[in-house]
């Protein structure tokens, strides 16, 4: 190794100390970055196709944050337990931003429509995502330099998971977006205390996901080491009471309770382990998410962490949260993917560390190689991720924007009903205010969500144990129209509609079989290999057979 790429790797490696100005390797200075601006431009145009094609991937964004938000801006809408005035787990506060939001966004940007608040609130969120991923990118640049910085940008930018992740109406989104903003904040700032950083990441922690607040503690450490502990505890403890005054002022305008959904929510899942309810999962389910969304990213991500424990320093700090949501997070029976969003970018920072650190050792021409065959790969099957997940499982928002241009020819009372498929009705946003979702009974034997009345209002037979209330369910025979997903070999719980000479199809867009499929071919879509070895079925809109011309 030459002495100049000695010299690079050794600045690579290190970090000042309490009251240095944080330096970057003298190499990278000669860099070209993106700045700010640039940088969200380039983003924002990623993110709003993810708004305008993203899948809805949990039945928990429109039943637990879509349904309320239209209750809230359209009178009525379902009710999950979580909004119960006896449990209350859930925000408003988080509710009613978003609910500006999304009016604001869809009139300017689509129409005064519901579908238009729907998309608009998507796009919304999407450049919102894009901003702090571009301030989350600067303060990469300034921390560890230009180089980690643009490899953290094309990371972030073609990530399959980020795609999911952007436009999705979450909570684990919400706090993505603010902890990018607090690192952000944190790594630009190292010659004074961040406000901004610890008011976004207190806004995370009360009126996002609670749980969230340990990806916090190594800036409020860090804060504490360098400007004492009077300083940050006198501002975390101002800007916190803040907040909370702001979130239990509007839950109780909803709930007419004095309540703090963040508490509720630690109580229920950590003191009485209720989210285990929901179903477990090993370990290897995290894993295997990680690298559908992360592929050759991954092994990088990984080598970074020990990278940070052999290196002193704020470099090796940045990355501390990444190790302990991780560890907290594989602890947990109950798993979900969207548990893993808030680490998202930091698996990005890490994976574009790792790179970095191995190109500073190798020789020029080789680690020029090497750089351009990863980002390749990384670019090339992150794509066809997200072609697949979009093409394969798509068919509900389109069968549904089906729907919802379909119904608004009549005015007539409308009820559209679902059996097995009750988990990917998007929301009442899919439907004119004439037309009201229903259950039928299916194989499903969980707890189903149930109109609300008012939001303040204990809804009769809810219960916090995932237990079945049959009063949910409809007769079949009350249904206009039914929607349903098509399978070989139908559960005797419930009813075939394709079989049924009862029943005829109206509209029908084709949804992946996943059992019938080959693994490989429905988790990334490949030209001329794929669809020999896809199965597709109907995802269908059918209506009484008496009723069609």
């Amino acid at each position: 190794m030459t002495a100049r790429r000695r010299a690079v790797a050794k600045a690579a490696d290190s970090a000042p100390t309490r009251h240095e100005v944080r330096r970057v390797p003298d190499a990278d200075t000669r860099l070209w970055a993106p700045n700010l601006h640039s940088t969200f431009s380039f983003l924002a145009i990623v993110r709003l196709v993810s708004a305008l094609v993203n899948i809805q991937a949990d039945c928990d964004e429109a039943y637990n944050y879509w349904e309320p938000l239209h209750q809230v801006l359209y009178g009525h809408g379902l009710q999950t337990w979580e909004y119960s005035p006896v449990y209350a787990l859930r925000s408003y506060l988080y509710l009613v931003v978003h609910g500006v939001v999304g009016k604001v966004a869809g009139t300017v940007l689509f129409g005064s429509s519901k579908l238009a608040i729907f998309f608009g609130l998507r796009t919304a969120l999407g450049f919102a995502c894009a901003f702090s991923e571009a301030l989350f990118y600067r303060g990469v640049v300034k921390a560890f330099g230009a180089r980690t910085g643009r490899y953290t940008l094309l990371l972030l930018a073609f990530n399959s998971g980020m795609f999911q992740a952007s436009t999705a109406f979450l909570p684990s989104s919400f706090v993505m977006y603010l902890l990018m903003l607090s690192a952000g904040f944190w790594m630009s700032d190292s010659t004074s205390f961040s406000t901004p950083a610890l008011v976004t990441g207190v806004v995370a922690v009360v009126c996002g996901w609670p749980y969230v607040g340990v990806m916090c503690l190594p800036f409020a450490l860090d804060a504490i080491v360098r400007f004492g502990v009077v300083r940050p505890i006198l501002t975390g403890i101002v800007v916190l009471a803040i907040v909370v005054a702001v979130e239990i002022g509007t839950n109780y305008y909803f709930y007419r309770a004095i309540v703090l959904p963040a508490v509720n929510i630690v109580l229920y899942n950590v003191v009485s382990a209720g989210s285990e309810l929901y179903g477990v999962e090993p370990a290897s389910y995290y894993v295997v998410n990680l690298f559908l969304n992360f592929n050759v990213a991954l092994p990088l991500a990984c080598l970074a962490l020990p990278i940070a424990l052999g290196v002193r320093g704020a470099r090796a700090w940045y990355l501390l949260p990444l190790g302990v949501w991780l560890g907290i997070m594989f602890a947990q029976p109950h798993k979900e993917e969207r548990f893993l969003y808030p680490i998202y970018p930091y698996v990005c920072l890490a994976a574009a560390w790792a790179l970095q650190s191995l190109v500073c050792v190798l020789p020029v021409g080789l680690g020029r190689l090497g750089v351009a065959v990863f980002f390749a790969l990384y670019v090339v099957t992150s794509t066809l991720r997200v072609v697949s997940v979009t093409t394969q499982y798509g068919a509900p928002l389109m069968v549904y924007q089906f729907l919802s241009t379909h119904l608004e020819q009549d005015a007539a009372a409308v009820r559209v009903c679902v059996g097995k498929e009750w988990h990917r009705f998007p929301s009442h946003f899919f439907l004119p205010d004439h037309a009201r979702l229903a259950f039928v009974r299916s194989a499903f034997r969980g707890q189903l969500p149930t109109s609300f009345t008012t939001t303040y209002a204990i809804p009769e037979h809810m219960n916090d144990l995932n237990l079945e209330e049959v009063s949910r369910y409809v007769d079949l025979a009350s249904c206009d129209f039914v929607v349903d997903r098509d399978v070989p070999t139908p559960s005797a719980d419930e009813p075939s509609f394709a079989q049924d000479p009862a029943w005829a199809p109206v509209y029908a867009e084709p949804f992946l079989l996943a059992e019938a499929s080959e693994r490989i071919a429905r988790a990334f879509y490949v030209p001329f290999y794929s669809a020999s070895r896809l199965v597709f079925t109907n995802y269908t809109v059918y209506a009484p057979a008496r009723a069609q011309p």
